[in-house]
């Protein structure tokens, strides 16, 4: 089937990316550099970053599941790109469905009117991503909608790669309906009203300011402090919740492990937990706002993300052979479903579960290693919790003057 689809590199993050490829697809410019958006402005003005760590446990799962939070609101995608909408005057309405009938049937109308959605999917739903079972709705995820072939019913989306995906429409009704928490939930994109100059510094400023406020929240389960409840879960043997504690027999402490360097490297994270995206906005808003200050606190972030990605390495020790093979074939996974090289993509994929076969039945650290592991993290999730506390409060000496 033929239609349009925007060229260009992938994205990074599924919301803003989506978002980003629909506007320079549809034409909006930026009215201060006459280009398109840039992704790392879309997630700044939308507020930018967050801290957020949850270890769900429950008698259910095989084993516990880490979630890390990077962008603001991350644990709310419709507030967020609500936000970016209204400051960057974007013309769109979010529509939720009673059953999965509705929700196809709603889609198939929109796209038949020549418009494009950002539609709620669980990821572990979605058959090129080949996520295990037990993943399946735990992660809410973000495409874009461009075309349907209604002769072979099937659906093509922007999903973080360079070419469009081809999906079932039944498939991905079903993607959908994993997530029923969130009412079949889609953003229709209708058109962008024409945002002047000074329209657009004030959508940066909001941004800026919203960022500041979040990461400086005084409620210890908000913002930068959530980096320093994570730190103590790590190496703290008193508390139930305490790393030594729920992973005392070693059970899912390769997952957890592999989800951190995951999610830090890269699950719609840039490779630096979202920091140097937002190092690269505040570079962009010190132009666009001719603010010089705002250019050292992006050196702030650029030094954040270069410990965020060490953290990350550490996670996988790469003096465990095993451990290094197995990031080496999840950046391979990665980076061919970002090249669409599905060939490649789908080999990792098999060589890595392979591997974690092995990793899972004879996990290649005894406890006291395990234990100096836990300390080496906690020490390292510490420095970064204190420099994103610097870094955060800067932010905010800026927001209010």
């Amino acid at each position: 089937m033929q239609f349009d689809f925007p060229e260009g590199l992938p994205g990074i993050h599924p919301p803003t990316s989506v978002l980003e490829k629909i506007l320079r697809f549809t034409g909006v410019i930026n009215p201060v550099t006459e280009q398109p958006y840039t992704e790392a402005l879309l997630m700044g003005i939308g507020g930018g970053l967050d801290a957020g760590y949850i270890l769900f446990q429950f008698e259910h799962l095989p084993h516990p599941i880490l979630t890390l939070g990077f962008r603001y609101q991350w644990n709310n995608n419709q507030s967020f790109l609500n936000n970016l909408n209204d400051r960057l005057l974007l013309a769109a309405e979010f529509r939720e469905f009673d059953n999965e009938q509705e929700a196809e049937t709603d889609l198939q109308e929109i796209l038949k009117q020549g418009k494009l959605a950002i539609v709620w999917v669980d990821k572990a739903s979605l058959p090129h991503h080949h996520l295990p079972e037990s993943l399946k709705g735990f992660h809410t995820h973000q495409v874009g909608v461009y075309a349907r072939d209604g002769r072979l019913w099937r659906l093509y989306l922007d999903d973080l790669s360079s070419k469009p995906v081809e999906i079932r429409e039944k498939t991905f009704s079903a993607a959908r309906a994993n997530l029923v928490q969130n009412n079949f939930l889609m953003m229709v994109y209708n058109q962008a009203d024409q945002i002047n100059a000074q329209e657009l510094r004030e959508a940066i400023i909001q941004g800026i300011a919203d960022c500041a406020a979040q990461l400086t929240h005084p409620n210890r389960n908000f913002g930068v402090s959530n980096w320093a409840t994570w730190a103590e879960r790590l190496n703290c043997h008193q508390d139930k919740l305490g790393w030594p504690n729920v992973f005392r027999d070693q059970e899912g402490l390769f997952q957890t492990l592999l989800s951190c360097y995951e999610s830090i490297k890269l699950s719609g994270t840039g490779g630096f937990a979202l920091r140097k995206t937002y190092a690269d906005f505040l570079h962009e808003a010190a132009v666009t706002l001719k603010n010089p200050s705002l250019n050292a606190i992006s050196g702030q972030y650029l030094q954040l993300a270069n410990h965020w990605s060490r953290l990350a390495e550490n996670a996988l020790p790469s003096n465990i052979a095993v451990f290094d093979k197995v990031k080496s074939l999840i950046n391979k996974k990665y980076h061919s479903f970002r090249q669409n090289d599905m060939k490649a993509y789908k080999n990792a994929i098999k060589d890595l579960q392979s591997l974690t076969v092995q990793i899972i039945h004879r996990f290649p650290m005894d406890l006291s290693e395990t234990n100096r592991l836990f300390e080496k993290l906690a020490s390292q999730v510490n420095l970064i919790s204190e420099l994103e506390a610097s870094a955060a409060h800067r932010l905010r000496d800026i927001a209010h003057r």
